[in-house]
């Protein structure tokens, strides 16, 4: 293990993070004529937090840099255990980075009493700014803002919030794989999920550097075609085109209004957003084989058809129970707000058009279960994905037969292909320490927040390590996260990193044997 090369490596990163860091400058681009009327002193005013963590990130960058590099590490090999290191700061680094933005605007008291400028977070600054910002990288979108921020003061900040989901969503991973390709075996490890193969660990191209230059192609056509869509179908302006188009391609769900999709009120975005977060649950490896023609890969695909089987049933279900259990007046209604909230749970975007809590328990008892399957493997979304729903499934099933036939080898088939019996016991182990895990936070959460409901406590876990932001009861659509003490913040917030680098990569990092040299 090389402890020394690996943080050197990290400091490229933070280098290269600290430049998207002033990206949020020019989104005075994108606002509308109302906006681009704001005073010259507004706009700079916004404007000096950016500058400042790009500074700070930048500085940190260099120091980080000379405290890890020396020449004698250029010819050092790095393998799985620098790739889990790796991952799990480049994440906790981009999550404490990304939080300067939301620090400096809360600190920006003295300008108040001249622009009526509302900082973003009076209290427990820091800790309120990290959550924001971890919610926003690991692409989850729950919020503590307490005021949501008006887009004449913050249009940058919002713009910012959007962009980190953007950026976490593939763009973080797509960085490593391009900056390092050279450390393949470590990195290979942890981003096999990014490209598209789940726990099978297969390439969508032979090398490394290529997958990552072709995911990057495909992720932002897509939230190129979103953003025109939007704009001109959806007569959105600019600045809420884009925004809610980072946030949608990367199943985030930051959205410009505190009410998400709901303040809207526009039909024609609500379907383009649902066919996009449907998009969104899609394994980037399916868009490869589109574009390369190769559709019998995409039939062979047993992830794809459950996840387009389980999105039907899903659908159809949440519309049935709507209709006839809720007070909607039209089949059209329970349609529009059903078949939107369940893609929007299903694929951890967590975008809402309505406030879900206020539907029948059947209805919130299937949003709960999709919310923890989550989308594909190899997508932007979270949860524990399908392909391992299925290889559990089929577990279970060739164990019922060899029960009852004990002479017949089965093996677990997934694409027609064998899995090794390694992957599938990676899968169980994985099933339980999420469960593990699930169950410690949610007493721990009990035993920290008194005034909080059990299912708001596990909703808020559930919808934390799962990545999809909104919960049920007092973290509902129409709420967040800023009820909760400065302890539960930092639980969750870890549990999002968790969610993101699927569990595995974090906790290895509290054994002991970890950090031994063999």
């Amino acid at each position: 293990m090389n402890i020394a090369k690996s943080f050197y490596l990290t400091s490229i990163f933070i280098r290269y993070y600290s430049y998207f860091l002033l990206v949020p400058i020019l989104s005075i681009l994108f606002t509308d004529s109302n906006f681009g009327s704001m005073n010259q002193s507004k706009n700079l005013i916004q404007a000096y937090p950016f500058m400042l963590s790009s500074l700070l990130t930048f500085f940190s960058s260099v120091i980080v840099k000379k405290f890890s590099y020396s020449e004698s590490i250029q010819n050092d090999e790095l393998g799985r255990k620098d790739g889990f290191l790796i991952a799990s700061i480049v994440w906790i680094f981009a999550g404490i980075f990304g939080a300067l933005p939301y620090i400096f605007s809360s600190l920006l008291l003295p300008f108040q009493d001249t622009i009526n400028l509302v900082p973003i977070f009076e209290n427990n600054i820091i800790i309120n700014s990290f959550f924001e910002s971890v919610s926003g990288i690991t692409t989850t979108g729950a919020s503590v803002f307490t005021n949501f921020p008006s887009l004449e003061h913050h249009s940058m900040l919002i713009f910012w919030r959007s962009l980190t989901q953007w950026l976490g969503g593939i763009g973080i991973i797509l960085l490593v794989l391009i900056i390092f390709p050279r450390i393949s075996v470590g990195i290979m490890q942890i981003a096999s999920d990014q490209e598209g193969t789940g726990p099978q660990k297969e390439r969508i191209t032979p090398r490394l550097y290529q997958t990552g230059i072709t995911l990057l192609v495909i992720y932002a056509v897509i939230t190129l075609i979103l953003f025109f869509l939007l704009f001109f179908i959806g007569n959105l302006n600019s600045f809420d085109s884009i925004v809610h188009s980072f946030s949608t391609v990367s199943s985030g769900g930051f959205s410009s209004y505190p009410l998400s999709i709901e303040t809207l009120n526009n039909f024609s975005v609500e379907m383009i957003i649902l066919c996009f977060m449907f998009l969104s649950g899609i394994s980037f490896a399916i868009f490869y084989f589109v574009i390369t023609g190769n559709l019998q890969k995409i039939w062979e695909n047993s992830e794809f058809k459950t996840f387009v089987l389980f999105n039907i049933l899903l659908v159809f279900s949440l519309v049935v129970i709507l209709q006839n259990q809720y007070n909607f007046e039209t089949i059209i209604d329970s349609f529009r707000y059903g078949s939107f909230q369940a893609l929007s749970i299903s694929t951890g975007t967590g975008f809402t058009t309505y406030n879900f809590d206020q539907w029948p328990s059947h209805a919130k008892i299937l949003l709960l279960i999709f919310l923890v399957i989550g989308g594909s493997s190899g997508s932007t979304t979270g949860g524990i994905k399908i392909v391992r729903v299925l290889i559990v499934v089929k577990r279970v099933y060739q164990e019922i037969r060899c029960r009852i036939s004990p002479n017949v080898v089965y093996t677990v088939k997934i694409n027609n292909k064998s899995l090794d019996d390694e992957v599938v016991t990676g899968v169980l182990s994985f099933l339980f320490l999420f469960i593990f895990i699930c169950a410690i936070s949610i007493l721990l959460i009990i035993i920290l927040e008194p005034n909080i409901t059990s299912l708001s406590a596990a909703s808020a876990v559930l919808s934390s390590i799962a990545n999809v932001g909104p919960g049920f009861e007092q973290v509902n659509a129409h709420s967040n996260y800023s009820i909760f003490s400065t302890p539960t913040k930092i639980l969750l917030s870890f549990l999002m990193m968790l969610g993101r680098l699927e569990i595995f990569t974090m906790i290895a990092l509290f054994l002991p044997s970890f950090w031994k040299k063999y």
